[in-house]
Parts: structure tokens; sequence; C-alpha cells
């Protein structure tokens, strides 16, 4: 995720410089093979000083203590934000140690299902990935000005804000995120531990991989504080889950091929139904009216302070054209 938005970001500002900061080596060396960053900085604190936009594509266990670090080496105006599927979790942490003169908003991508194939890698994303993405904002540290900004840079991308709480969030996305990455998690385990495992390995593949593809970017410690966070609505999407698959357990052992037809075609229909609905239903007044992309010095001091200092500020003589002009 974080070289995804390096990307878009590098089609956005051409003069900008985008360091990155990976624990893996392999990782930052990727993205700049990639040219997603100009170069990538082992020392993390040192990686955010100076920085404008800090992003956070990481776990939303590791949040406060990374906060806690670079906190004393943020500029004043930065904005910080992060990608993590889970706001509930990090909201205190980032009131606790966020200081005064940052903003955090914390983020949530979700790409269109029409824009993601099977096979798709890292080498393969581009700009384009970003359009019509639905990008949810949850400011938690942030003045009026920096929400400003950040929500243009967002539009800018050609992605659609979505302002929410925390709570909303997570409450939303627990059964199209968080549910379906252990529903994966509980195939991979059901296949795998199958005493014919070792005959049948080899024939895994593209349905299973496709099947259980959440597995591997799945962190098990944010995805079960997330389930334990919501314990009610949690079993209640696993409850439905087993539901469904009693209903085609029971039409097998009757030997009812038209049932379970009913049943796949059923599923099959509401997928067509989601992937061609997906752009609909989104409230418009979400979304900010005549956005602009943010200048860089509007990502520091925010966009209204910015345009006053770049047209210069106003004379008594000027605001007294702009009351007449707005008579």
């Amino acid at each position: 995720m974080g070289t995804a938005i390096a990307i878009v970001l590098r089609s956005l500002y051409h003069d900008i410089e985008v360091i990155g900061h990976d624990k893996d080596l392999g990782h930052s060396q990727r993205a700049e093979k990639l040219k997603a960053i100009d170069h990538s900085s082992w020392n993390l604190p040192s990686a955010c000083e100076n920085a404008q936009l800090v992003i956070l594509a990481i776990p939303a266990e590791s949040i406060e203590a990374t906060i806690r670090a670079i906190a004393p080496d943020l500029m004043p105006g930065a904005i910080v934000t992060d990608t993590c599927a889970a706001k509930s979790s990090i909201v205190e942490a980032v009131k606790k140690y966020m200081p005064a003169k940052a903003t955090y908003i914390s983020s949530d991508i979700i790409f269109s299902p029409a824009r993601l194939s099977g096979d798709a890698s890292i080498e393969s994303i581009t700009p384009e990935l970003f359009k019509g993405a639905a990008w949810t904002l949850t400011p938690i540290v942030a003045s009026p000005d920096a929400v400003d900004s950040f929500t243009s840079l967002v539009t800018a991308t050609g992605a659609m804000p979505i302002f929410m709480d925390a709570i909303e969030h997570d409450g939303l996305r627990l059964a199209v995120n968080i549910v379906p990455a252990a529903l994966s998690s509980a195939l991979m385990l059901a296949v795998s531990e199958d005493e014919a495992w070792r005959e049948r390995i080899w024939l895994a593949g593209t349905t299973f991989g496709a099947a259980t593809a959440n597995v591997e970017f799945t962190n098990p410690t944010d995805i079960a504080g997330a389930l334990v966070a919501q314990p009610e609505a949690s079993t209640h999407w696993l409850n439905q889950l087993m539901l469904q698959l009693t209903d085609m357990r029971d039409a097998i052992e009757q030997r009812r091929a038209d049932k379970l037809e009913t049943i796949l075609k059923s599923a099959a229909d509401a997928r067509e139904h989601w992937t061609a609905e997906w752009y609909k239903g989104r409230e418009q007044s979400q979304a900010p009216i005549d956005v602009k992309r943010p200048s860089l010095l509007g990502m520091v001091v925010g966009d209204r302070l910015a345009t006053q200092m770049e047209r210069g500020y106003p004379t008594k003589t000027d605001k007294d054209k702009d009351k007449k002009s707005r008579r």
C-alpha cells in the first residue's frame, strides 16, 4: 500500500522527494527499483524529519510505538496518515503521542474490484488504480485547514474521500474486510491440516490461491484484535457463514443438485450486482465540492493560509472591493 500511494503521488507531483523506510531492506530496494521512492532511510525519525506528509503503511499494533518515535521530528503542519483496516484501536495512542503542531488523519483505501485482477502485483501498480477508489478519512488530531488539504490530495488521486468516525468505520468494514480474512485462514487450515494434503498440494492452483490470498496479506494481531473488539458483530457474521455452509451441506446430503445450483447462482448474482453497483449508493454530499489539487505549501500550512501567502495578504481596500463584489 505504501508503494502504491508513493506511485500515485509521483504522478501528481514531479518535484517532490519521496523517502521510504522499511525494516526489510528488500522491500525498500524494490520500491526504489520501481521509482516509487527517491531513496530509503534506515532511520525512521530521520526519514520523517522535514516531511510534509508521512504515510504509515504498517499494522495497527505498530502505530503507537511509531508515533512515539517520530513525534519529536515532525515538522509544524505535517500531516500523518495510516492505512490500517481498523481505527478504534489506534485513536487513544494517536491522541496521546501526536504533537499539537502536526495533524493525524487515519485512512483506509478500498480499490475498485474492477481494477484489481487475480494476478495483481506491486510491479503492475499504476496511478489508474486509484481512479474511483473509496478513501475513508478519520480525522483524529486535525485542524480544518489540514483536513481540507488532505481531502484535496485524496481527490486529486481520483479517489473519493468519505468521512467516517472510527467506530462507524470499523463496524462497516468488519463483514467485508476482517471476516473474509478470517475465512481465508479457516479454509487454508481446513484443507492443509487434512491427512491427504501432501498428495493434493500440487493440485491446489489458481482457485485455491484466490480463495486463500488474504492469508498472505493478513496481520494476525490486527485481525484478531478487530474480531475481539466487536464480539457480537463478529459472531453474527461467523454464524451467517455457518448457516450458508450448513445449507450447502444439507443440499449435498439430500442429493439436491437443484438446491445447490440455486445457492451458487444466488451468490453469482449477488457478486455481479456488487461489482455493478460498487460506485453507486454513496452520498455525494460526503465528497468535498470544488476541491483542487493542494500546493506543497498548502500541505504545510493549509490551503487557506497558503493562498493568502501566495497572493499576498489582502489590504483593507481589497477587502472592501471583495465585499462590494459579493453584493
